[in-house]
């Protein structure tokens, strides 16, 4: 819950303005409101759940949250619904961890990729150019 700073006794005090609670905040008590977006969300630390303006949201069947895809929705019900979940949605849920365990994988591989460039041409200027 977001509570408002008392200034009133401060002429020259500002408002924090996490502290303030703004008309458009989220209900649950975030400062960025559903279907913002660009810079002004990022700043306010947008969450997971935020749509897209103008696009149709996929929403969670037990909590009707929000999501901006099929993907972030089914990994939603593995972690906040997985006692409810029927045989069918168990089965996607386990399918898009193992694409999301891939993904994680392939994402290692090219970090340490660099990591190996980068030292691999840092030996060569030391071994040609410096000696």
């Amino acid at each position: 819950m977001t509570r408002t700073r008392a200034t009133h006794d401060r002429p020259d005090a500002r408002p924090d303005d996490r502290s303030v609670v703004r008309p458009d905040a989220r209900p649950d008590g975030g400062g960025t409101p559903l279907d913002s977006g660009g810079r002004e969300a990022r700043r306010w630390g947008a969450p997971s759940t935020a749509v897209p303006p103008g696009t149709d949201p996929s929403r969670c069947p037990y909590c009707d949250r929000p999501f901006p895809s099929d993907r972030r929705r089914t990994l939603h019900l593995g972690d906040a619904h997985a006692a409810e979940l029927t045989d069918e949605q168990a089965e996607a849920v386990a399918a898009v961890r193992d694409e999301e365990a891939d993904d994680l994988f392939v994402y290692h591989l090219k970090v340490v990729a660099a990591i190996v460039l980068l030292l691999m041409g840092l030996a060569y200027v030391y071994a040609f150019v410096l000696s």
